[in-house]
Formats: structure tokens, C-alpha cells, sequence
């Protein structure tokens, strides 16, 4: 067994900036190089840091309830997890702050949710993924840029339903950057596989910054194509008039199309928890900076939708047609209700049109039956046997009395209607009785008698 030489090498320990030198940042340069110089100090421990900042390092950041309104707080640089650096100077980590966007979302107490911006950016990585999450939120979400919302807090900021500024917010900021160190002081060297050549480039030579320049030029691509998307305009436009990098202030950014208007944070909460208090007047708007107007927005159509935001359209779709559905079943139901015998034809029609309600057909199923019932009746009419002439009734004394002649004496009138009626003789039983009862009835004597 031999020794360890004692003249060997310490072996590389990986530090803090190491592990800040190896991500993409998109972020402000001077927020990038508080972090560089944060992570150099690789002797202070957790305790140290603590110490100074006078706090703890668990991050103690909640989701605030203003009425209907929850106001989350993206602030000081993003970082992708929880770590050393998100506990100092109120930093923000992407995962804790997704976990709230999304109480916040699912908090039915909320109708709409304010992200309150002061942030020079952060890792690049997880930002578009958060972006999504906003857009794709069904709750109005509004940035609200009270200091920066600068890199990658304008690419959140971008995906919000609207960005309304304070007088000094500053927004933009787009790029990426990497920051690497060149050279090793430790003494230590790396042995790369051979069939790796690009795991571990020399940026101190050409083709070292080539690739990190292809890299951050690729996130960047991304970056400006999202804001172009969640902005309304095309890429052309975010090159050449959303800053090239750098910021723009309040009413200037609102000018180039990169905010929607100016307002107050309390403006703001009251206009959305619907008070008359928020003061939309305090808007600015001047001559060299009109304001924003409903042409300026995207047509919110099923094109809209479908490109931007692909889930919210799918789910809305869903229950559309499950709405439709049952209003159809319902509808269809309400029609058999209506049916009478004998008109299951017009029924079946009527069922499937897809747009006679119940009572509608119970009107036609009665105009039906009685265009019916008047064919029905006219046909028993038209097909009927005539009726048989009544015979004609039997001989009486007034007809009997036809027989005579008035110009006769009443003897022979009397005589005639004795001969031509048999019930006349039946009831008088011979003629004497009958002459006088005539003399009688003649003067009169008979309705004397009947008084």
C-alpha cells in the first residue's frame, strides 16, 4: 500500500459561484453582479448570512386578500428554487411563487389577481413555464409594475391580462446573459471524455464564447417571441421598439405598446373589487402618448383562443357542449310530452329539428288534431244516407175540415168532414152529435163553456 503524495492538488470543490456562473440569467447586470459577489463569499455559511441580514432565511412571503383581489408580490431577483439567495433581500423563488399564483387561482374568494412587480429578473430557467401558468389563468391577472419589472420579470409581467405602471416603473430589459469564470485558481484540472468536447468550452477562446453566445441568443429568441405573442405585436416590433435591452419609464413605456396604461396599486384594487372609489383619471395620457383604445387590444375570438390560450378554449368548449346536451335532451323530452295518438309522425319531426320547444309543439299537436276532426267530420257528412221524408200524419178534425166548402151551409159542411174523418165519428158516434156540436162551436157557445 503506498502513500498519497503530499504534493498533490486539492481536489475542486464546487462553490456558490460556480453554481450561479453555470445558468442563464436574464436579469439586470447590476443585480447579476450583487449575486456574483454574494456567491464569491464561499466562507460565510448560513449563519453568517443570517447574521448580517438580521432575519431569518426561511422565506416568509403570503398572498394578501383585498376583497375580491389577491395581491402576489414578485420581488427582488427569481430564482428558480428556494435557496440561500431567495431568503435575503426578500428574493422571490419561482416554485414557492407558482404555488401561491395557483391558491390564488383556486381561491374562491378571488375574482382577480394582482402581481405586484419590483424585480430585476432571475434565472431563466422555469420563467417561460410561469409565463403559461399566467396566461392561461381564468381570472384577470394584472401586473402591476410598482419599481422594475425588468428580464425575466417583464417576461411574467408580458403574460399578464394587462400591465398597468406606476408614474417611475420601469419595464424591458429583454436579453439573456451568462456570466462564467475564465480561469481557475485553485490548481485543479478537469479531464472531459473525449467524445464531449463542448461539456466544458474555454470561453477565454473564440469558439468557447461562440457556443455560450449561441445559447443565450437561443433563450433570447424565445423571450422576444413570447413577449411578441402575450404583447399583441409582432417580433420586428419588440426588436426595434421595446428597448434592445434596455428600460423604459412609466408613461414612455406605456407610449411604445410595452404597458397599457398608468394607475395607483389602491387605484387599481378598487377599480377591480368593482369601487367607484379607483380613479381611472389618473391615468396619463398627453399629446405625445395616446391612449391605449379597444382597437389597440386582440380580438378575443376562437383564433384568439386557440393560439393563446389553447386549455382555457378546450375546457370552455367542454362545457358548452355538455350544456348543449342537456338543453337538447331537455328539449326533446318536452316535445314527446306533447304528443296526442295519431300524430307520432309530426312528433318525430318535430324531435329532431333541434329547435321546436315543448310548448310549440304542444301548439301544433292541437292545430293537428283539429284540422283533423273537421276532415274526420266532413267525411261522415259527405258519406252519410240521405234522411227518409216523414210520413204524414194521420186525418184530424183541422185537417178534415180542409174537405169543406165555406160557401155551404154548415149542415153540408159539417156533413163532409163527418164523412172524411173515421176518428170523428169514432168520438161522436153519429152525425146528430157532431151537427150539434158544430151549431155550438159555430155560435160561439163552445168557448163559453170551455171558460
Amino acid at each position: 500500500m503506498t502513500d498519497k503524495p503530499t504534493d498533490a492538488p486539492p481536489a475542486h470543490r464546487v462553490t456558490a459561484f460556480d453554481l450561479v456562473s453555470r445558468e442563464p440569467w436574464a436579469i439586470t447586470p447590476d443585480m447579476l453582479h450583487t449575486i456574483a459577489a454574494i456567491a464569491r463569499r464561499e466562507n460565510d455559511g448560513p449563519e453568517a448570512v443570517e447574521a448580517r441580514q438580521g432575519r431569518p432565511l426561511q422565506n416568509t412571503r403570503n398572498v394578501t386578500q383585498r376583497g375580491s383581489v389577491a395581491l402576489v408580490p414578485v420581488t427582488g431577483p427569481v430564482f428558480r428554487y428556494a435557496n440561500l439567495f431567495t431568503a435575503m433581500s426578500g428574493a422571490t423563488s419561482l416554485d414557492v411563487l407558482a404555488k401561491e399564483f395557483t391558491a390564488a387561482v383556486d381561491d374562491p374568494r378571488t375574482d382577480s389577481i394582482i402581481l405586484v412587480m419590483d424585480t430585476p429578473g432571475g434565472q431563466a430557467s422555469g420563467i417561460a413555464e410561469f409565463a403559461q401558468m399566467i396566461r392561461a389563468s381564468p381570472k384577470r391577472v394584472v401586473a402591476y409594475v410598482s419599481g422594475n419589472a425588468a428580464s425575466a420579470g417583464y417576461w411574467m409581467a408580458a403574460a399578464a391580462h394587462e400591465i398597468v405602471m406606476s408614474r417611475t416603473g420601469a419595464v424591458g430589459s429583454i436579453g439573456t446573459v451568462l456570466s462564467v469564470r475564465t480561469n481557475k485558481d485553485d490548481g485543479s484540472v478537469e479531464i472531459v471524455s473525449s467524445q464531449s468536447p463542448n461539456k466544458r468550452p474555454d470561453f477565454a477562446t473564440e469558439q468557447g464564447r461562440a457556443l455560450a453566445q449561441n445559447h443565450v441568443d437561443r433563450l433570447t429568441t424565445i423571450f422576444v417571441e413570447d413577449v411578441a405573442n402575450y404583447r399583441g405585436v409582432d417580433v420586428d416590433t419588440v426588436l426595434s421598439d421595446f428597448g434592445q435591452g434596455d428600460m423604459r419609464i412609466g408613461s414612455d413605456a406605456v407610449a411604445l405598446g410595452m404597458a397599457d396604461r398608468e394607475s395607483t396599486l389602491e387605484s387599481l384594487i378598487a377599480e377591480l373589487n368593482g369601487s367607484n372609489s379607483g380613479d381611472r383619471s389618473m391615468t396619463t395620457t398627453t399629446a405625445t402618448q395616446p391612449s391605449t383604445t379597444a382597437a389597440d387590444k386582440p380580438t378575443i375570438d376562437r383564433a384568439y383562443l386557440a393560439a393563446n390560450h389553447a386549455e382555457l378554449l378546450a375546457t370552455l368548449e367542454h362545457s358548452a357542449h355538455a350544456a348543449g346536451a342537456k338543453a337538447e335532451c331537455e328539449r326533446i323530452q318536452a316535445v314527446e310530452a306533447a304528443g296526442l295518438p295519431g300524430h307520432e309522425e309530426l312528433i318525430a319531426s318535430l324531435k329532431f329539428d333541434g329547435k321546436t320547444s315543448g310548448a310549440e309543439a304542444a301548439s301544433q299537436v292541437i292545430t293537428a288534431e283539429k284540422s283533423k276532426r273537421t276532415a274526420a267530420l266532413a267525411d261522415i257528412r259527405s258519406t252519410a244516407t240521405k234522411p227518409v221524408p216523414a210520413a204524414a200524419a194521420p186525418d184530424t178534425p183541422a185537417a178534415a175540415s180542409d174537405q169543406e166548402d165555406p160557401e155551404a151551409p154548415l149542415e153540408e159542411r159539417a156533413k163532409a168532414t163527418w164523412d172524411g174523418n173515421k176518428e170523428l165519428r169514432a168520438e161522436f158516434g153519429d152525425f146528430g152529435a157532431y151537427h150539434a156540436y158544430r151549431k155550438a162551436e159555430d155560435k160561439g157557445l163552445i168557448k163559453v163553456l170551455k171558460k
